[in-house]
């Protein structure tokens, strides 16, 4: 069996980056780890995807995370995260396919923030990766030579 625990993001300081993100974004912390406190992982309450604070076991490397939020709310939400000082290398600006920004947080690591509808970010919340067999629509090699005549 395998499962995905976490994606790792690098912070100078974990339980400083734990209270950034619960101030700003609401996010529940927690430490895993038989009660050392090594992983400190954040995450939208009840949510399933976790950040993991990874603290001193490499460089910090700040930049684009590639790593997106949906919210059905952006104005409000960037409002709340601009009270508390969160900057945004690429302010809130509209697409044709809806609003987007980018925050960073105080070691400069920059997440994604979507805007999309309701039913979309309902959606992301139930969504889970299929079980089962995964099907290629790609034919073998060998049905694809026979077509072309070879």
């Amino acid at each position: 069996m395998l499962a995905l625990a976490d994606v790792a993001v690098v912070v100078s300081d974990a339980t400083e980056s734990a209270r950034w993100w619960k101030k700003n974004l609401g996010f529940a912390s927690f430490t895993i780890g038989g009660g050392t406190g090594h992983a400190v992982l954040v995450a939208p309450p009840g949510e399933r995807f976790v950040l993991h604070l990874c603290e001193g076991y490499a460089p910090l490397e700040s930049g684009d995370t590639g790593i997106a939020y949906v919210t059905d709310g952006m104005e409000a939400l960037v409002r709340r995260m601009e009270k508390g000082s969160v900057r945004f290398p690429e302010p809130p600006r509209s697409e044709k396919w809806g609003k987007m920004a980018k925050f960073a947080d105080p070691d400069g690591n920059v997440f994604w923030l979507l805007e999309v509808p309701t039913a979309l970010v309902r959606a992301t919340l139930r969504a889970r990766a299929p079980v089962g067999k995964v099907h290629s629509k790609r034919r073998p090699a060998r049905a694809r030579r026979r077509k072309s005549g070879r």
